[in-house]
């Protein structure tokens, strides 16, 4: 194809394939450009165990509403719903208050959805109505604080892999985020999440792909020279020289490229709203140990581990990451594999 196009994409992650792919259905010719070797974003299947595993996205959250759902569905793909209510185990092995622990769980992630009408850290925000809600509810449990104190830490954990966050006071309460209906926990399993790309790019079972889409992989954009005062065309210029131009260029490469490229990337620099914008949006990490074994040898509930203040006042500081484990779940696509989830800044020692 040309090196003119209607439409450059930058980024071919999931807002990327479908921009891309939105466009090249209606007939426009489109260059997709991605730097990385694959597509996907932070999507990733990958062989693992006795199947395969997502490294990265697991989950269709809600089913009501859902394109993503409805692709599924549309192409006959099974989609499996994942039930995550947990057993719940004390850092030196003993069992916790399963019973208790996950009504509170879902209280908390309830709160978040009904938002203060004055803007609060959420961590202030869901403690506080935890707090009235176990007084009128759990009345005894106000007298064993070391127990609050312990989900309340697991808790911060749990919304940090919901929020990417690194704590859950580093997240405004206020949203207007709304969640869609229908299980919130939908597994491709061993399809893999991999396989939404493939519908949406008209690759699945074979497909012939999309005639108008240029797809070109290891394609790092180093510049974008884009006309702001004038009717010409916008210049796309890569890291290995090549130049692409297109009347349009849509740019959906993640908030950390933007935080570390944002000043060299746009010419002429961009506004300094969206300066702005990048700039104070904070990233948190979120990261997965996956492990595989010979054999599955756990129950089939999701597991959360409450640290013991004693217990954690034993670990080294080597190895405090460990108390920032926050639970497991096990992939659908793999019978053989648990996945034990981590978040904060320590996933970075653990997750390289």
């Amino acid at each position: 194809m040309p090196n003119s196009y209607d439409t450059i994409v930058v980024g071919l992650g999931s807002a990327g394939c479908t921009a891309a792919s939105t466009l090249a259905k209606a007939g426009k010719k489109v260059l997709g450009l991605e730097a990385d070797n694959r597509i996907g974003g932070r999507v990733k299947t990958v062989p693992f165990g006795d199947g395969v595993v997502e490294v990265g996205a697991e989950w269709i959250h809600g089913t009501v509403g859902s394109r993503i759902y409805e692709s599924a569905i549309k192409n006959n793909v099974t989609v499996l719903p994942q039930d995550l209510d947990f057993q719940v185990f004390m850092s030196d092995g003993s069992t916790g208050k399963a019973e208790l622990v996950n009504e509170l769980v879902n209280y908390c992630l309830d709160v978040m959805e009904h938002p203060p009408e004055k803007p609060e850290a959420l961590g202030h925000f869901v403690t506080r109505k935890l707090m009235d809600y176990i007084k009128e509810k759990h009345p005894e449990v106000l007298n064993d604080k070391d127990f609050i104190t312990e989900f309340l830490e697991m808790m911060n954990l749990l919304t940090n892999n919901y929020e990417a966050s690194n704590d859950w006071n580093d997240v405004s309460a206020q949203t207007k985020y709304e969640d869609l209906g229908g299980h919130r926990h939908m597994s491709w399993h061993r399809h893999g999440y991999m396989t939404f790309f493939e519908i949406l790019l008209n690759t699945y079972n074979n497909g012939p792909g999309l005639p108008t889409l240029d797809i070109k992989l290891n394609k790092e954009v180093t510049l974008i020279k884009w006309p702001k005062n004038s009717t010409g065309q916008v210049e796309v210029i890569c890291k290995d020289g090549d130049v692409y131009k297109a009347n349009n260029v849509i740019v959906t490469v993640s908030l950390g490229v933007l935080k570390e490229r944002y000043s060299s990337l746009f010419s002429p620099p961009l506004p300094d709203a969206k300066i702005t914008s990048i700039d104070k949006i904070s990233i948190g990490v979120v990261g997965k140990i996956i492990l595989s074994f010979p054999e599955k040898w756990w129950f089939t509930k999701s597991y959360v581990l409450l640290w013991k203040t004693a217990d954690k006042k034993q670990i080294t500081q080597e190895d405090y990451w460990v108390t920032k484990l926050g639970g497991t779940t096990f992939p659908a696509g793999s019978s053989n594999t648990l996945t034990v989830w981590i978040a904060g800044d320590l996933t970075k020692l653990v997750c390289i």
